[in-house]
């Protein structure tokens, strides 16, 4: 068997290094389309979990703000509707920058808005406890033909203005804790326990909290 020239050898080298080099630049490109692919994926989980986390802070700011009632901090709520309505819109038919920038304008405006709401709700549900507090004082001075009330009512009166109280202390504690979602959460509960035990005392709601007692208040 004839043994290769020098020439052909060389032919070989060349041909088998061209061989490898196209092999690397074909790994290269397959690496890449599969990086950006794992990237878009996770970009889009961490989109919808971020997207998540800010319509259930919407949410429950509405809650609140059907509860309590404060023309200003209305005005405060429907610039966060507003603003969850354009990433709700983006989410369906943006862009990707559209969608990006939706969801970071609503997460640079939800607490401060919530913080504001954490303060009226603090003020208001204490207002409202204090309120009961005197009414309960009148009621135990009034005539029981007045306001007959049985034993296990005026039990039940008290047991919820305890509750009452207790979320509101709670409340406090979130709140300077700078967690206002969650003292929202507490406000609103000692707003409904407060009314509730008016609603067992058989004494009017004041006009106020009216509109919240309709809501809240079975």
């Amino acid at each position: 068997m004839d043994l290769p020239t020098p020439a052909e050898i060389i032919s070989l080298r060349v041909k088998g290094r061209g061989f490898w080099k196209w092999l690397v630049i074909f790994s290269l490109i397959a690496v890449t389309i599969l990086a950006g692919r794992i990237y878009s994926s996770q970009s889009t989980q961490g989109f919808r979990e971020r997207k998540k986390s800010v319509d259930s802070k919407v949410r429950i700011l509405r809650e609140i703000g059907n509860s309590f009632e404060s023309s200003e901090l209305k005005k405060d709520l429907q610039k966060i509707e507003n603003y969850s309505a354009d990433l709700n819109s983006a989410s369906k038919v943006g862009s990707v920058q559209e969608k990006t920038d939706s969801l970071a304008l609503l997460e640079r405006a939800l607490p401060e808005s919530m913080k504001r709401w954490s303060e009226f709700a603090e003020n208001s549900s204490d207002k409202l406890l204090q309120h009961v507090a005197k009414e309960s004082r009148f009621l135990k001075m009034e005539s029981e033909d007045r306001h007959p009330l049985t034993a296990k009512e005026e039990e039940r009166a008290n047991d919820y203005f305890r509750m009452a109280r207790e979320e509101w202390l709670s409340g406090n504690k979130f709140r300077r804790d700078g967690n206002h979602l969650y003292a929202l959460v507490l406000y609103k509960r000692s707003l409904k326990y407060s009314l509730s035990s008016l609603k067992v005392s058989k004494l009017p709601y004041p006009e106020e909290y009216r509109n919240a007692a309709n809501r809240l208040v079975k």
